[in-house]
């Protein structure tokens, strides 16, 4: 039986060195468009072979009112020999500030080639907005750190010391709390951070600690 999740689950983490910031509509990430055209020919094959568009047609209708190209396009894919499609749309602005951009049609169709890769689940937690955590950011960094390390295990180890030194972190800094507002905010990032990386361990000292503080802020309010 067939796993309906695998070529989400296969790339649907993002390499946090192929993407950067970009502070327009708001802010967001934006992805290497050479790395998802790699990502997919891994898991498909070459891109005109085993992945691309069967068809792509640019609708000028729209300039003149919208300054907008409108994309039509159809997107195809292999799996074990089988060729699947469906159709993607898509708008692009022909306008860069006040003047036309003369590369509008080609941002136009690999805007459309990362919008159809998406609906496969390829860099879905950038979609998803896992990229607004620092902490998600993080681990994602860590894990690429150790895969692409010559000695994987030496990285490992480098790692764990590291983590385990911001975990005692955390928790003195639980017990240097000085309010209940402050300690509840502080436990709920931290235990929310460890929560992500399923670090039971420090969930537990997180919370010892967070109620110890917590008795004893109490106590000083009663006194």
């Amino acid at each position: 039986m067939s796993n309906n999740m695998n070529i989400w689950d296969s790339n649907k983490k993002t390499d946090p060195t192929k993407t950067k910031k970009v502070n327009q509509r708001g802010g967001y990430t934006s992805i290497a468009p050479q790395y998802q055209l790699q990502e997919a020919t891994k898991q498909f094959g070459p891109y005109g072979f085993g992945f691309g568009f069967e068809s792509i047609e640019l609708d000028y209708s729209q300039i003149e009112l919208l300054k907008l190209v409108l994309v039509d396009a159809v997107f195809f894919y292999c799996v074990d020999d089988k060729r699947h499609s469906f159709p993607i749309k898509n708008s692009w602005p022909v306008m860069s500030g006040s003047k036309v951009d003369s590369d509008f049609a080609k941002k136009a169709e690999t805007n459309t080639m990362s919008k159809a890769l998406s609906k496969l689940g390829f860099s879905a937690d950038v979609f998803m907005g896992e990229f607004d955590d620092p902490e998600y950011v993080s681990i994602i960094k860590s894990e690429k750190a150790i895969e692409n390390a010559e000695n994987k295990a030496d990285e490992k180890i480098k790692q764990s010391k590291e983590y385990q030194e911001k975990c005692a972190k955390e928790v003195e800094l639980i017990k240097k709390c000085q309010s209940l507002n402050d300690l509840k905010h502080t436990f709920t990032e931290y235990f929310r951070r460890a929560g992500m990386r399923s670090d039971e361990a420090q969930k537990t000292r997180l919370t010892k600690a967070k109620d110890d503080k917590k008795t004893q802020l109490e106590g000083g309010k009663n006194e």
